[in-house]
């Protein structure tokens, strides 16, 4: 194929996927390939060898490299693209807050007169309702709003907003976390909360469901009433709550204390999972969904939600199907009888020498397992087995919390153990080759659309991520995930300290 260029005809090598030759520039992704400025030095073979240098050629001119690579280098720019529209967004909120400030002290906000003080931010919120054709209700929370960032005490909040550092959704965050905090402490709240969603670093920045875990326990150390008083005023207003939708639907909600809610989420996640098969063509939302109808509406057995689907197995034992694996760690002097050092069981304690020789003769399973020798916690089981026991779960689950992709905060219940480098491969199922994913993210690794690797201390990989203006040390457990546009990303293990309540 011969195409007419700056030099003359310019003879490109037939098109490797086909018989017919690439048109490059009849290709719609033409557009993205500048015009190139070619060295003539390039063209002379080295001396020493050409084995290196034909390669490079023939991935030069092959029109598939060429075109992966423009498209590759155009997502890239998206990316990057999305990101400046973000921190304009963030920007333009503070010109917003602003401007609306401004607005209720013209109409009166600064005024000599009480009663012109009062009524103007009802005054400026009418201003924005006809202006923006918007219910007198949200353009009076877009004023309270504005004249609460205003404040001196939220000076870094806005600041950092005006600097496009801090989009709204992390804005509202910090907000919602603050409603327990006192006036005379809310500057050295906002201080550190604003550091919490700005850091320093990048990679360090937490998603969204781990921020708002974060500022909750920042909260407390301020909060001007202790947690359980507060706790006892909430619980008065629980309920439940059904609103109608469209088509023959509805959504039902309830307002709970914390860790009922977890209770409930996790215990639906573990039901939900106990009753997949490969002829179970329900998801997981939907057989959660299910579980939930049939532990209100038929709180004996959950048959009815197996029998939905055409082929599903009946369920089995206790309500929910969910079986509980006990994991005792015992030294094998101990078992020997040898030593008298106490074995554990893995998450609630340690047990004397006598208990654990007694449950390790009643165990259904003996599994040979690795631990840390100065904390216990489980390190590997080995090649021969593949899914990680419940004890290294744990371990996981105390490690990550979360799904590990980037801004993901899918709790560890609804996540899965991925082996990063793969079962298949020759991946050992060891914690510096382990990693909660939830399901979407685990699939689209799995496919390879996205890259992940262990870069921590342990992982045998290096033991810093580098950038240009950063060195940071990766503790164990750090991924560094590369997206289908090329972008890297770092995501840390869960590194918060106990709560401080």
């Amino acid at each position: 194929m011969d195409i007419e260029g700056r030099h003359g005809p310019t003879v490109w090598p037939a098109d490797p996927l086909g018989e017919d030759g690439w048109d490059l520039w009849a290709d719609p992704l033409a557009r993205l390939i500048e015009p190139p400025h070619v060295d003539r030095a390039l063209f002379d073979a080295p001396e020493d060898g050409g084995d290196e240098f034909d390669t490079l050629w023939e991935a030069a001119l092959s029109p598939h490299a060429i075109m992966a690579r423009a498209r590759a280098q155009r997502a890239d720019a998206l990316v990057c693209e999305l990101q400046e529209i973000d921190a304009e967004q963030a920007r333009l909120e503070a010109r917003k807050a602003v401007v609306l400030a401004a607005l209720t002290a013209a109409v009166g906000g600064t005024s000599e007169n009480p009663v012109h003080r009062l009524d103007a931010p009802s005054v400026a919120a009418s201003e924005l309702a006809a202006a923006l054709r918007i219910s007198q209700r949200t353009a009076k929370a877009a004023v309270a709003e504005a004249l609460t960032l205003t404040t001196p005490s939220w000076a870094p909040l806005l600041d950092r907003m005006a600097a496009g550092d801090l989009p709204r959704r992390r804005v509202n965050a910090i907000l919602e976390a603050a409603s327990p905090v006192p006036p005379e402490h809310l500057s050295a709240f906002s201080a550190q909360a604003v550091a919490l969603a700005c850091p320093g670093d990048p990679d360090q920045l937490p998603g969204h469901g781990t921020l708002r875990r974060r500022l909750r326990r920042l909260a407390e150390n301020y909060a001007g009433d202790p947690l359980t008083a507060r706790k006892q005023g909430a619980c008065a207003h629980r309920r439940v709550d059904l609103e109608p939708a469209q088509d023959g639907m509805c959504w039902l909600s309830a307002y709970l204390p914390l860790e009922m809610g977890a209770a409930i989420d996790t215990r639906l996640e573990a039901i939900a999972r106990s009753l997949q098969s490969p002829s179970e063509e329900r998801t997981i939302s939907q057989l959660r969904a299910d579980a939930f109808s049939d532990l209100l509406t038929d709180a004996a057995l959950l048959g009815a939600s197996s029998a939905r689907a055409e082929g599903s197995p009946a369920s089995s034992g206790a309500v929910g199907g969910v079986r509980y694996e006990l994991i005792v760690t015992v030294p094998a002097r101990t078992l020997s009888g040898e030593s008298e050092c106490p074995g554990e069981i893995v998450g609630y304690g340690p047990i004397d020498a006598d208990a654990a020789r007694l449950l390790a003769s009643e165990a259904a399973t003996w599994t040979r397992l690795w631990v840390d020798p100065d904390t216990g916690a489980p390190l590997a089981i080995g090649r021969r087995r593949y899914a990680p026991t419940l004890a290294m779960r744990r371990f996981l689950g105390a490690r990550d919390r979360t799904c590990r992709f980037p801004g993901c905060d899918k709790p560890a219940a609804a996540t899965e153990a991925d082996h990063t480098r793969e079962w298949s491969e020759g991946g050992a199922t060891e914690t510096d080759n382990l990693a909660l994913l939830c399901r979407e993210h685990h699939r689209l690794k799995t496919v390879g659309h996205w890259k992940v690797s262990q870069v921590g201390a342990d992982s045998g990989a290096p033991t810093s991520v580098t950038a240009p203006d950063r060195s940071v040390s990766a503790p164990p457990g750090t991924l560094e995930w590369t997206a289908p546009s090329g972008h890297r990303y770092i995501t840390y293990p869960e590194r918060d300290g106990p709560p401080p309540f």
